[in-house]
């Protein structure tokens, strides 16, 4: 058997090779990008229906829970008002400073920062002034 007759029989490709002429050139270019244009039109379809959908759910969850922040101020300052009562939690007051989840007032503040003339230990620190640790640009 020859190759020929193979080409021509069962084993033929369904698709037959490119196309040699101008026109037939210019067709499979204007099939591409007619192809082209359709699946980017699809595609920009389906990118506005991801969109709406995806707004009318936030939307749908945004309405259901509406209450919620209302709720949940009320709920605080209800644990607030009851830990007052049983006095376990003190609100900070509103001139104190806040340092690594300590409340320190201003007079505390200025009265542990102020340098004292009293008594020092052996390092020249003041007995009741915090020490801070050391780090290389200090003498």
């Amino acid at each position: 058997m020859k190759i020929n007759e193979q080409q021509s029989g069962a084993y033929r490709a369904p698709l037959a090779g490119p196309p040699t002429s101008v026109f037939g050139k210019l067709l499979t270019i204007a099939a591409g990008v007619l192809i082209l244009v359709v699946a980017f039109m699809f595609s920009i379809l389906a990118l506005g229906v991801v969109l709406v959908v995806g707004v009318l759910i936030f939307a749908y969850l945004k309405w259901k829970t509406r209450h919620l922040p209302q709720e949940l101020r009320n709920l605080h300052q209800r644990m607030q008002e009851q830990a007052g009562r049983q006095g376990g939690y003190q609100p900070p007051p509103e001139s104190g400073r806040v340092i690594e989840g300590e409340v320190i007032s201003d007079a505390e503040y200025q009265a542990s920062t102020a340098p004292e003339q009293a008594s020092h230990d052996g390092q020249g620190r003041a007995a009741r002034r915090p020490s801070t640790p050391y780090t290389p640009d200090q003498p």
